[in-house]
Protein backbone atom coordinates (compact mmCIF):
# COMPACT_ATOMS: atom_id res chain seq x y z
CA UNK A 1 0.00 0.00 0.00
CA UNK A 2 1.50 2.99 -0.91
CA UNK A 3 1.57 6.87 0.88
CA UNK A 4 1.23 9.75 -0.16
CA UNK A 5 3.82 12.45 -0.07
CA UNK A 6 4.29 16.26 0.10
CA UNK A 7 7.07 18.04 -1.42
CA UNK A 8 7.69 21.53 0.56
CA UNK A 9 9.76 24.45 -1.25
CA UNK A 10 13.06 25.03 0.75
CA UNK A 11 15.63 28.49 0.72
CA UNK A 12 18.95 28.64 1.22
CA UNK A 13 19.77 31.54 3.94
CA UNK A 14 22.63 33.45 4.89
CA UNK A 15 22.61 35.74 7.54
CA UNK A 16 25.29 37.71 8.73
CA UNK A 17 25.08 39.68 12.48
CA UNK A 18 27.41 40.75 14.94
CA UNK A 19 28.54 38.09 17.54
CA UNK A 20 27.08 39.56 20.11
CA UNK A 21 23.52 38.26 18.45
CA UNK A 22 24.13 35.46 16.31
CA UNK A 23 22.27 33.41 19.58
CA UNK A 24 19.11 35.06 18.33
CA UNK A 25 19.91 34.39 14.94
CA UNK A 26 20.14 30.60 15.30
CA UNK A 27 17.09 30.34 17.41
CA UNK A 28 15.00 32.23 14.87
CA UNK A 29 16.41 29.86 11.92
CA UNK A 30 16.56 26.27 14.43
CA UNK A 31 12.47 27.08 15.83
CA UNK A 32 11.68 27.24 12.17
CA UNK A 33 12.67 23.74 10.94
CA UNK A 34 15.81 25.43 9.71
CA UNK A 35 19.01 23.85 9.24
CA UNK A 36 22.40 25.46 9.78
CA UNK A 37 24.96 24.12 7.63
CA UNK A 38 27.87 26.80 8.96
CA UNK A 39 28.86 29.22 10.79
CA UNK A 40 31.66 31.32 9.81
CA UNK A 41 33.08 34.28 12.03
CA UNK A 42 35.49 36.86 10.61
CA UNK A 43 36.36 39.34 12.96
CA UNK A 44 33.13 40.40 15.23
CA UNK A 45 30.66 39.62 12.35
CA UNK A 46 29.04 35.31 11.68
CA UNK A 47 27.43 34.26 9.34
CA UNK A 48 24.53 31.38 9.34
CA UNK A 49 24.48 29.74 6.47
CA UNK A 50 21.64 26.99 5.87
CA UNK A 51 18.00 25.78 4.69
CA UNK A 52 14.42 26.89 5.77
CA UNK A 53 11.08 25.96 4.39
CA UNK A 54 9.64 28.43 2.89
CA UNK A 55 6.42 27.98 4.60
CA UNK A 56 8.17 28.72 7.79
CA UNK A 57 9.26 31.97 6.80
CA UNK A 58 6.17 34.32 6.94
CA UNK A 59 7.44 36.85 9.63
CA UNK A 60 10.79 36.11 9.84
CA UNK A 61 12.28 39.74 8.91
CA UNK A 62 10.03 41.10 11.73
CA UNK A 63 11.29 38.13 13.99
CA UNK A 64 15.06 38.49 13.07
CA UNK A 65 14.95 42.05 13.33
CA UNK A 66 13.85 41.68 17.03
CA UNK A 67 16.29 39.07 17.50
CA UNK A 68 19.32 41.03 16.92
CA UNK A 69 18.34 44.17 17.50
CA UNK A 70 17.51 44.93 13.62
CA UNK A 71 21.71 44.67 13.27
CA UNK A 72 21.32 41.70 10.69
CA UNK A 73 21.38 41.54 6.73
CA UNK A 74 20.28 38.34 5.46
CA UNK A 75 19.38 36.90 1.66
CA UNK A 76 17.26 34.21 0.41
CA UNK A 77 16.89 32.07 -2.65
CA UNK A 78 15.06 29.32 -3.89
CA UNK A 79 17.06 25.74 -3.30
CA UNK A 80 14.40 23.07 -4.40
CA UNK A 81 11.81 20.81 -2.69
CA UNK A 82 12.29 18.18 0.09
CA UNK A 83 9.71 15.57 1.49
CA UNK A 84 7.73 17.25 4.13
CA UNK A 85 8.69 15.20 7.57
CA UNK A 86 5.83 12.15 8.03
CA UNK A 87 4.77 13.86 11.18
CA UNK A 88 3.38 16.90 10.06
CA UNK A 89 1.58 15.95 6.68
CA UNK A 90 -1.88 15.57 8.74
CA UNK A 91 -1.72 18.65 10.03
CA UNK A 92 -0.32 20.68 6.62
CA UNK A 93 -2.88 18.69 4.94
CA UNK A 94 -5.83 19.62 7.30
CA UNK A 95 -4.74 23.15 7.14
CA UNK A 96 -4.96 22.97 3.24
CA UNK A 97 -8.31 21.09 3.55
CA UNK A 98 -9.94 23.57 5.83
CA UNK A 99 -8.44 26.57 3.65
CA UNK A 100 -10.09 25.34 0.53
CA UNK A 101 -13.67 24.90 2.84
CA UNK A 102 -13.33 20.88 2.88
CA UNK A 103 -13.43 18.60 5.92
CA UNK A 104 -10.16 18.44 7.78
CA UNK A 105 -10.61 14.54 7.85
CA UNK A 106 -9.20 13.05 4.28
CA UNK A 107 -11.99 10.53 3.03
CA UNK A 108 -11.21 7.04 2.75
CA UNK A 109 -11.05 4.88 0.13
CA UNK A 110 -14.37 3.82 0.45
CA UNK A 111 -15.74 6.98 -0.72
CA UNK A 112 -14.76 7.16 -3.79
CA UNK A 113 -16.34 3.63 -4.53
CA UNK A 114 -19.28 3.39 -6.80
Amino acid sequence: RSKSVIFEPMQNIRIDAPNDVIGGVTREVTTRRGVIEDMPVDGNTASVIGKMPIAESFGFSNDIRAATQGRAIWNTENSGYVHLPAQLFDKVTSEIRERKGLKAEIPGEAHYMD
